[in-house]
């Protein structure tokens, strides 16, 4: 999965147009212009959790771009749902709710990379000092790859998903993300269980609850794409994907793996590269085809040599 951050703010009711004017996204946009989520972080009124424990929680990320794509607000409360884009390439979201000013304060936030949810982990509340929470603490801070933190977290979907959101990117993230239980929650991690499964309809499933609570996103579903291609699962999504691609055909990462899938699957004619070969450049794509097969190390199929051969089709 690749990204470290615990956040994603939760409503449920979000509008596609931003207020320009609204003080509480302008507050919100200067924050996340920072590069930093900490000073979101720091807006949190769920409790007082003290800042060494959040800390504990929430690793930083280096923010290069955002966008809010979806807004909210009254006189007193806000929501909003937001796109990070990680200095090391990822692509995050999350979904906010609070008290809406200049000052605004967050009451809620929902990480949909890990499915975890502040409130409820706050929720979990004395637990943590009890014998087993303090075990499952010490455990994920020093061991987080030790399988007694399945037995820990075992029934506890908070605790599951705080240890998916601590594993993002390292060695320890597989056996976090096997060890996820169902959920009615829209998670990203859910499409990565899908993709390993072979029941194509409950990924449909989980494709449709990520795109109804994200919209139509082109980089969801270029996430999407990437996943389907590390488990060869682009017979699922190879359609999807080219249609997503024809509505943003300024997205060259959508359309990089909308050409890898669309490779992948045998048979596919060749309508799609013309039309790509007219949006990107015949030089472009030709590289792109070339790329692809390299990486595979295998002999491109005669009937897509033309559109491999720079300033032809």
């Amino acid at each position: 999965m690749g990204y470290r951050f615990l956040a994603a703010l939760l409503f449920v009711f979000l509008a596609s147009a931003a207020v320009a004017d609204s003080s509480t996204l302008q507050a919100l946009r200067a924050d996340l212009a920072s590069g930093s989520l900490k000073p979101v972080l720091s807006r949190q009124a769920l409790l007082p959790i003290p800042d060494r424990v959040l800390a504990r929680w929430v690793q930083d990320v280096n923010i290069d771009q955002f966008a809010v794509t979806g807004f909210n607000e009254n006189d007193k409360r806000f929501a909003a749902r937001i796109r990070l884009h990680f200095s090391g390439g990822g692509v995050g979201f999350l979904r906010l709710e609070g008290e809406a000013g200049a000052h605004y304060r967050l009451t809620e936030w929902y990480d949909y990379s890990s499915g975890l949810q502040l409130s409820k982990l706050v929720a979990y509340g004395d637990r943590f000092n009890q014998p087993d929470g303090k075990a499952f603490l010490t455990m994920l801070r020093d061991h987080p790859d030790s399988p007694r933190l399945v037995a820990l977290a075992q029934g506890q979907p908070s605790l599951l998903a705080l240890w998916l959101a601590q594993c993002s990117g390292e060695p320890c993230e597989a056996q976090a993300l096997h060890a996820q239980q169902a959920t009615e929650k829209p998670a990203l991690w859910q499409l990565e269980k899908t993709f390993m499964g072979t029941d194509q309809n409950h990924y449909r499933k989980i494709s449709a609850g990520l795109h109804g609570a994200l919209g139509d996103d082109p980089y969801l579903w270029w996430l999407e794409g990437r996943s389907a291609l590390s488990h060869q699962r682009c017979g699922w999504v190879d359609d999807s994907l080219r249609q997503a691609w024809q509505r943003y055909p300024d997205n060259r990462l959508l359309a990089d793996v909308a050409l890898q899938c669309f490779l992948a699957v045998p048979q596919q004619g060749t309508t799609f590269l013309d039309t790509l070969s007219a949006a990107l450049g015949a030089d472009d794509l030709a590289a792109a085809i070339h790329s692809y097969y390299q990486q595979q190390d295998v002999s491109m199929p005669a009937v897509y040599q033309p559109w491999a051969e720079p300033g032809e089709k």
